[in-house]
Order: structure tokens, then sequence, then C-alpha cells
């Protein structure tokens, strides 16, 4: 018996099964669209792909949370390739969005959306990522937007429990506006302050969250507990709408809920939080008038 191959593949194994465990994504899907990209161009890019994959699934953004599940598709728009001296530049956008994996084995989209244009930096054929503290054009692009999911994640355990990885992004976006490659990070930095500031989208999804959990998939219902957290949503609601208005993050966020929303009020008979969501989200308006009628 060959011992040390046997050894070598336990070891493998090992690994992977930590690393899968350390990750907080466990599965991505990374598309590239060259199609602005001449032929010749496009040869360059042949493993930044399975190069975004493996570094969202292989890294350990938190030393203390394992267990997020989180499942995202990221498509990166390679717009233009600029050269000069030893260096080749990279101009494109990129389009971020968490799923959920379905009964039936298809992917749903969630309620995170991240647009990000003017993404700017150095690359060469077959470069590899790696994690680090200090400022580096695509990893750290990618570490932004990893905090980002991760925040909006954690307030749906743990009330405003994302903030110290709001705080993260914002420090992230601080360094990248101060770079030579500082393109496209003023507006990153807004949107994670953005997302932030905005507690009462923070406390409406937690409320949500728990409470749809509690109504679920608790063994022994606490219709109380459902009740409690449902009102807290309907008051964060009333707030959020009297301060800002019709909000895109919040209806991203009814666009992937409404359903399992609109199933709670009407359990709990809060007739009056039904009626708000008719006059807020008109795209889903029938859904809410359907249960009105129930």
């Amino acid at each position: 018996m060959n011992w040390k191959k046997y050894l070598y593949l336990g070891f493998s194994i090992c690994f992977l099964m930590k690393t899968s465990l350390w990750s907080q994504f466990i599965e991505l899907n990374a598309e590239l669209d060259m199609r602005r990209l001449s032929e010749g161009d496009r040869q360059l890019f042949e493993t930044l792909s399975e190069d975004i994959k493996s570094y969202y699934l292989n890294t350990q953004f938190a030393a203390d949370i394992d267990d997020l599940g989180i499942i995202i598709d990221c498509r990166l728009v390679l717009e233009s390739i600029s050269r000069g001296g030893s260096q080749t530049s990279i101009n494109a956008q990129a389009i971020f969005v968490n799923k959920q994996k379905q009964i039936d084995g298809k992917m749903k989209t969630m309620d995170q959306y991240f647009y990000a244009k003017a993404v700017q930096f150095p690359y060469e054929r077959g470069r590899k990522m790696y994690y680090t503290s200090k400022f580096d054009p695509l990893a750290s692009f990618l570490d932004f937007y990893a905090f980002m999911f991760i925040a909006t994640e954690l307030d749906t355990y743990e009330y405003m429990g994302g903030t110290s990885f709001f705080n993260r992004a914002i420090e992230l976006a601080d360094l990248g506006k101060d770079s030579n490659w500082s393109n496209g990070w003023e507006n990153r930095w807004k949107k994670a302050r953005k997302l932030k500031g905005n507690e009462y989208l923070r406390s409406i999804r937690y409320n949500f969250f728990i409470a749809w959990d509690e109504y679920k998939y608790s063994d022994e219902l606490n219709i109380n507990l459902v009740k409690t957290y449902m009102y807290a949503f309907y008051e964060d609601f009333e707030a959020l709408d009297k301060k800002y208005g019709s909000n895109k993050e919040t209806l991203h966020f009814l666009d992937s809920y409404h359903e399992n929303i609109a199933e709670l009020l009407s359990a709990l008979k809060m007739i009056d939080a039904l009626n708000l969501l008719i006059l807020y989200d008109h795209d889903n308006k029938e859904l809410y008038e359907s249960y009105l009628k129930n």
C-alpha cells in the first residue's frame, strides 16, 4: 500500500472540509461578460471567474462566524483594457446578488442587489488573489461586497448584528478612495454608509426574519412572540415611510419576501400594515389585496 498517497489524500480532504467551514460563502457563480473585448484580450481572463469563485469560497472573512451559508452570483462586465509600460489596467462594471436554494433545486434571487460601476484594477494573466489587510484593487473590491453581504446577513440573526461588517466595508472604501485606484470607491463608501444608517430597514429585516422563523419552523409556536416582532416590523415600516418614502433597498426586500410578509400579517389580522404595504409596494399590490380579502 502506498501509505504516503493515502495520507496526502486524507490531509487534502480535511483541508478542503476545513476551508469550506471557514468561509462564510458556500456557493458562488462568477460570470464574465467579455463581449466588448477582442478575442485576443479575452484569453487574458481564462482563469478569472474560477479565481473569484475560489477566493470567496476559501477566504475566512470572519474567524468567529462560520455558518452563514451565503450563496451569491457575481457578474463582471469587462469593458476595456488599457496598457501602459508593464501594467495592464481593466475597466469594468459588476453586479452582485444573493441567492437561496429552493426545494426543487432552483435558485431564487433574494433581497441584496449591488451594482458596481467604475471598477478598475490592474491584472495579469493567471494572477491569484490573496486576502490581506492591505489595499489591493481587485481583492479589496471583492472583500467590500463580501463584507456587505455578511453585514446584511448578520442583521437577520441579531439586532443590528452586521454593524461591525458595515464598518469594515466603510473603512475599506476609505482606503480605496485614497489609493491610486480610487475610481468607484466614493460611491461604495456612500452605499455602505447609507445601508448602515438605514436602521429602520435593518430593524424591519431583523423583526421579519425572527417572526417568520418562529411562525414557520418552531416546534411549539409562540404566537405572542410572532406578534411582538411583527408589530415592531410595522412600527419601523411606518417610520421608514415617513423618513425616506419609496426606498429602493426596501422595495428589493419586499420583492423577495412580500408573500411571506403578507402571510404573517394576514395570520395576525394586521390590516393596517397590509394597507400600508399596498400603498408602498405597488408592484405587489394585488398580492396584499388578496390577503385582505381572506
